[in-house]
């Protein structure tokens, strides 16, 4: 009795809600897997690596798995730091277009640099989203609009990943409501009501393997969050005091972006290279100074 009590548990737990995975989720629930950026013919992407490390992937951290790799590891700090992606689903003119969707529509585009720092910027907390929808993914091998939203609850701050979630369900609905006319007539991007290429994210997340298989609701809901995060940043940044502005006009550069961002603690730990760093900023976790010693708090 006991055994085929066992027998039955066992058959349950195997189940999934796609007939059509096999033995997929299995294999995936037997391993742990991280995102890491690695060469191949010539192009850098993510791929899946198993790791002896591992915490069982338990909820009360995020990636304890460390980077064996000089580049990435921080000797000087002894953090392990985010990889640098050298391809995102965006392009900076999509951000530009995106920004000019803000409520400040009479501002004219921040310069060509400040555009792109802010893209290395939100392309960290991207990084940190796509790594828990993955640890998040492997029960199932599959990652839906679910993975997503608790990846992004987990990743930015409460008041952040609130504005990005609904601006993930707005797009959704619009998705939903469009009829089977658009489907042919219009891409995605423009039934979700999003300036990101929807499709660009699911490829995206496809060649980062993310998941086994990727629903294209996730991809939608990737490519809102990002963009309103996009627009959270920039209205952050707008608030700041910091800002110089010429005749009311605020004057982008660089420094003045750094600082914003290092003065808002709800979005400074997601935009930081260290894995450690989810949101917020405290006492034991600031920004660190050339040449001084910093130290990984416990969260």
């Amino acid at each position: 009795m006991a055994r085929s009590s066992k027998s039955a548990a066992r058959t349950l737990e195997d189940l999934t809600l796609d007939s059509g995975y096999g033995g997929a989720a299995d294999s995936f629930r037997s391993s742990s897997a991280s995102l890491c950026c690695s060469d191949a013919h010539g192009a850098n992407y993510w791929h899946l690596t198993d790791s002896m490390h591992s915490r069982h992937n338990s909820l009360d951290t995020v990636n304890t798995v460390l980077v064996e790799d000089a580049e990435i590891l921080e000797c000087t700090v002894q953090c392990a730091k985010l990889p640098e992606l050298e391809d995102v689903p965006w392009s900076l003119g999509e951000v530009a277009s995106a920004l000019s969707r803000d409520e400040e529509r009479s501002l004219a585009t921040p310069p060509q640099d400040v555009l792109l720092r802010l893209s290395v910027l939100v392309s960290r907390a991207l990084v940190r989203v796509a790594k828990e929808a993955q640890r998040l993914s492997l029960r199932y091998a599959k990652c839906t609009k679910y993975e997503i939203q608790s990846a992004t609850k987990i990743a930015l701050s409460w008041s952040v990943s609130m504005n990005c979630i609904g601006a993930a369900l707005g797009a959704l609905s619009m998705y939903n409501m469009s009829t089977d006319e658009d489907k042919f007539g219009r891409g995605k991007s423009v039934r979700c009501g999003l300036v990101f290429n929807v499709g660009k994210f699911f490829r995206w997340m496809v060649d980062s393997r993310v998941a086994v298989r990727i629903h294209e609701h996730a991809a939608i809901y990737l490519a809102a969050c990002m963009e309103s995060l996009f627009r959270e940043v920039y209205a952050r940044v707008l608030r700041s005091a910091l800002l110089e502005r010429d005749n009311g006009i605020p004057k982008f550069t660089v420094e003045t972006l750094e600082q914003a961002v290092s003065s808002e603690a709800e979005i400074w730990g997601s935009l930081q290279p260290w894995q450690h760093l989810i949101c917020g900023k405290n006492a034991n976790a600031g920004p660190p100074h050339p040449g001084m010693p910093f130290t990984c708090p416990d969260r």
